[in-house]
């Protein structure tokens, strides 16, 4: 079972109680509260499912003063809390026809939440590397070279190494959340690091590409000149996983790769080709860079609404409906359109 210790500090003198914060939210495990000076802490032992509730009830209560919200994730509590299976309750719907038996009908109830962070923890994930600008940019020049070198040398385990410090990750999914949640700002500064960081890694790729001894039959230039249904289907494949990721804690590590074997290869040989003066050759593969960033996009952003991330404040909710709906329909129209190119070899 997934926990999460809430810790809320809250000024003496404002403090009403916790009825309101714990009506209704029936995975608490264990709560207390207690004065030190002028503070008042709220201490809360509950299941990641249920976080997400107690903190926006939490930041409504108190949400106009000066307090402060500390979440940790819990290694072990003692003694063992055994996760209860819960039962489907099924009612049976009875329905009378004049000429017929009775018919007795299951009806399912309660269906259970796909579980995953809190709306807090994914905000604070997808901002980690977008808000520190100098470590995104140097990851990416370091990425690039190793990447660059790898592709030169047909050097599997190169390219790999190149796909675990690869940051491309980040701004792409914080795009697609960023719309869920109706962030404006979070959106531009996405968008931002996102542009730049591919600027970035096709005029160094560019530049390496004017020196390095390239060949176009290059094994790992080849195989992203020829475009196939299959990189859509392993593009579509790395955007679940990085949403995954970002919604359920999985490993950046792992992720990394992932999102890595989509993006970044496709980025720097691209710039490599077009460097070495094989410009109309480069083409395919620039295609095959945007595919994938349309099916990371695409993919994130669809998990995103399944999960129901959706922004705190209730006027949002609409707008955030609104901008998520537009978004999956732009990636499904440009992702169409990439079928198309690539289904007529263009």
């Amino acid at each position: 079972m997934k926990l999460r210790y809430i810790e809320c500090y809250i000024p003496k003198h404002i403090f009403s109680g916790t009825d309101k914060i714990l009506e209704d939210c029936g995975d608490v495990v264990w709560y207390n509260v207690e004065e030190i000076n002028s503070n008042v802490i709220i201490k809360i032992l509950t299941t990641l499912k249920n976080t997400e509730l107690i903190l926006d009830k939490l930041n409504k209560e108190y949400g106009g003063s000066k307090f402060r919200i500390i979440v940790f994730e819990p290694k072990s509590t003692i003694p063992e809390i055994v996760e209860k299976i819960e039962k489907e309750e099924i009612e049976e719907k009875e329905t009378t026809d004049k000429n017929l038996n009775v018919i007795k009908a299951p009806i399912k109830k309660n269906i259970q939440e796909l579980e995953r962070l809190s709306r807090q923890e994914i905000q604070d994930k997808v901002s980690e590397m977008i808000y520190a600008p100098k470590e995104y940019y140097l990851m990416l020049i370091l990425s690039t070279i190793v990447a660059a070198i790898g592709i030169w040398k047909n050097d599997v385990a190169l390219i790999i190494a190149s796909m675990i410090i690869a940051p491309l990750l980040s701004p792409n999914i914080s795009l697609s959340f960023s719309m869920v949640v109706a962030d404006k700002q979070l959106a531009k500064k996405s968008l931002k690091n996102l542009l730049l960081g591919v600027g970035l890694v096709i005029l160094l790729s560019v530049f390496l590409g004017h020196f390095l001894p390239l060949s176009l039959k290059n094994p790992q230039i080849v195989s992203r000149m020829n475009l196939g249904i299959t990189d859509i289907i392993i593009a579509l494949c790395a955007g679940i996983v990085g949403a995954l990721s970002t919604v359920s804690g999985i490993s950046s590590v792992v992720v990394g790769v992932m999102i890595a074997v989509a993006l970044l290869p496709p980025l720097v040989a691209f710039g490599l080709t077009f460097g070495a003066g094989y410009f109309v050759e480069s083409i395919p593969i620039l295609v095959l860079f945007l595919i994938n960033v349309i099916c990371v996009n695409l993919a994130s952003s669809v998990i995103f609404a399944l999960y129901g991330i959706s922004p705190y404040k209730w006027w949002k909710k609409e707008e955030a409906k609104k901008l998520t709906i537009f978004a999956i329909l732009t990636w499904v129209i440009l992702l169409i359109i990439a079928v198309i190119l690539v289904y007529f070899g263009i």
